[in-house]
């Protein structure tokens, strides 16, 4: 589903009134009209129902007073509405003739300041609509709509957001003080990017897209870069196994994990159990050899191993470049990280190797830690690269390959996984709730599949071998991790639904990858 910003809707808005001579005031009605169906479709039927408009004295006022006078007059709700701020200061020349005819409608208007029961009477609504701030909001919360706000916070009551929660930025989702908390947010022609990431996804409840009339012409945008990923479109990439078709285990991919050290073998088996159990065709798992007979028992009857040259502290050594070289000439795409340690040896060998392989990669844990050990953090290993490449860091290892601290990544993951995705010229898919992937020319996926249940040691493993597999099968790397986030997620989410979220494992994510990956098929037919 694709996004737009704060400043294409404002465009968008203005192309179609300047362009296509459609009125604001009739964009207008559109968005009041849109709105009042999703309340009545959720809350009703509303006939004398109390219903609390807090209003501020731009657009989204205007809304939300176009709004109020179709709640009384179609539905027959008792609407009272409330001003934060003094309409004879000023406001939006579509909020003055929306308060003109709602007043003569006969809907009660009444202001926030000097009305002494405003707090009491918000708290006896049935429902609470919250037209205070639109998405032009950014910055500080001003004096009089953070009075609104506090209050609709304080009711208690459902709370309807038109456009956006008043104090969430459309663009970013970072929440002002205060911002509201909303159980429905209605936004109108678009999803904004600041209605899925965090903290504003919390604040928006559920979300719904309402058509306001914008061309398809103004619409169509080449420049709409966020998304949010979905279902139908994850499935429209992958490789389908129809039955009775002539087909091998060719057609879905020959992929290599190199993984694992002395006391970590689990993060291999894990890699190569999500590459396997989210479809691979082929497995092979590069081990040391001071894993090899592990990895020969315990890992998945599918998985090919072969041993590589490790050293005393048993983690792979330089000296295994030639051989991993080598063997990577046979396969469709090879994931590296998992488990490998900080060893210097390892250290060094994932640099060359990163360097002159010319298998497309998915680079994870510590082989990301190895690159970001050099002097310009990896970025020109990664620029040698002519294959695909996709960078899987979880807050720390971005942390390190951007040379800041993991908070200062976590207090802006959209703009970090930006600067890295340009910075090393490839696709970074930066973990976490709401996991973001950029590509560097300026895509922005939001992944909204996923739960509290799988931060626990060893997910990350298992994204790393579906990315894997999914780079095999699809090719193009912003394709590959998109989907891949969307379908270890989802994966997550059918085993939380299965056993719960406390004590789910990563391998609970992975033994899910077959049946996420059959959903995601059915669901778009």
């Amino acid at each position: 589903m694709k996004l737009a910003t704060s400043q294409q809707i404002r465009a968008m808005d203005r192309e179609t009134i300047d362009a296509f001579g459609v009125p604001a005031l009739v964009l207008m009605e559109n968005a009041a009209l849109a709105l009042v169906d999703e309340i009545a479709r959720a809350w009703g039927p509303l006939s004398g129902k109390r219903i609390a408009i807090v209003c501020g004295k731009g657009n989204n006022g205007g809304d939300g007073l176009a709004a109020a006078r179709h709640l009384l007059a179609r539905h027959g709700a008792a609407v009272t509405v409330w001003l934060s701020e003094n309409p004879d200061e000023g406001g939006s020349e579509e909020f003055v003739a929306n308060l003109e005819i709602a007043r003569r409608f006969g809907v009660v208007v009444r202001p926030i300041e000097g009305w002494i029961s405003f707090d009491s009477e918000l708290a006896l609504s049935d429902l609470i609509v919250d037209a205070v701030l639109g998405t032009g909001f950014s910055g500080d919360v001003r004096p009089a709509a953070a009075r609104a706000i506090e209050a609709i916070n304080a009711a208690g009551r459902p709370v309807v957001a038109v456009d956006i929660p008043s104090g969430v930025s459309a663009d970013t989702g970072a929440t002002g003080t205060p911002s509201v908390r909303a159980a429905l947010t209605v936004t109108f022609a678009f999803s904004k990017p600041g209605l899925h990431l965090l903290p504003g996804a919390d604040a928006a409840g559920r979300v719904v897209v309402a058509d306001i009339g914008f061309p398809p012409v103004v619409r169509a945008r080449p420049d709409l870069a966020f998304s949010v990923t979905e279902a139908a479109e994850v499935a429209s990439w992958l490789p389908s196994r129809v039955v009775g078709r002539d087909t091998n285990k060719g057609r879905y991919g020959s992929v290599m994990l190199v993984a694992g050290s002395s006391g970590y073998a689990g993060a291999a088996m894990l890699s190569a159990h999500g590459a396997s159990r989210s479809g691979a065709g082929l497995v092979t798992l590069g081990v040391p050899k001071a894993l090899f007979e592990i990895a020969m028992t315990r890992a998945a009857e599918n998985v090919m191993t072969r041993p590589l040259a490790d050293g005393p502290t048993g983690a792979l050594s330089a000296g295994a470049a030639r051989a991993l070289l080598t063997a990577s000439e046979g396969v469709a795409a090879i994931g590296i990280g998992p488990g490998l340690s900080q060893d210097p040896g390892t250290r060094e060998l994932v640099q060359r190797f990163v360097r002159d392989c010319a298998v497309p990669l998915v680079i994870d844990a510590d082989a990301l830690n190895a690159l970001a050990s050099l002097p310009d953090r990896g970025a020109s290993v990664l620029a040698a690269r002519s294959a695909g490449t996709i960078l899987t860091p979880h807050p720390g290892e971005m942390g390190r390959l951007l040379g800041i601290d993991a908070a200062v990544v976590q207090n802006d993951r959209l703009g970090a996984v930006r600067k890295a995705s340009e910075l090393f010229g490839c696709v970074v898919l930066l973990k976490g709730t709401r996991t973001l992937i950029a590509a560097p020319d300026g895509r922005v996926a939001i992944n909204t599949t996923g739960n509290a249940g799988m931060a626990s040691g060893g997910t990350g493993d298992v994204l790393t071998g579906v990315a894997t597999t999914l780079l095999a099968q699809v090719s193009d790397p912003w394709r590959a991790a998109v989907a891949a986030a969307y379908v270890h997620g989802f994966a997550g989410d059918i085993a939380a639904e299965r056993i719960g979220l406390a004590g789910l494992v990563a391998g609970d994510v992975a033994g899910a990858l077959p049946q996420a990956l059959r959903e995601i098929m059915l669901a778009a037919g």
